[in-house]
């Protein structure tokens, strides 16, 4: 009896050793431009381009602004 038990012991050691995994390997994303997921986010890019230039040009007028209101200190 103690020898079955043995045997059976090697016998799920070795298949738990055959069936061991590989690490496990996330899928690498490929981003293809043709494909309406990409376009998913256009409007919302758009509009942080749009205030961004808005941002600028603000702080350019309040630059022309600060320039504007030294001169006519001095």
């Amino acid at each position: 009896m103690k020898h079955i038990g043995l045997i059976a012991m090697l016998l799920a050691a070795t298949l738990l050793a055959a069936c061991e995994e590989k690490p496990y390997q996330p899928p690498v994303p490929r981003a293809e431009p043709d494909k309406p997921a990409a376009k998913l986010f256009e409007p919302q890019r758009e509009a942080l381009d749009k205030a961004k230039s808005v941002e600028k040009t603000l702080e350019q007028a309040a630059q022309a602004q600060g320039k504007a209101v030294e001169k006519a200190a001095q």
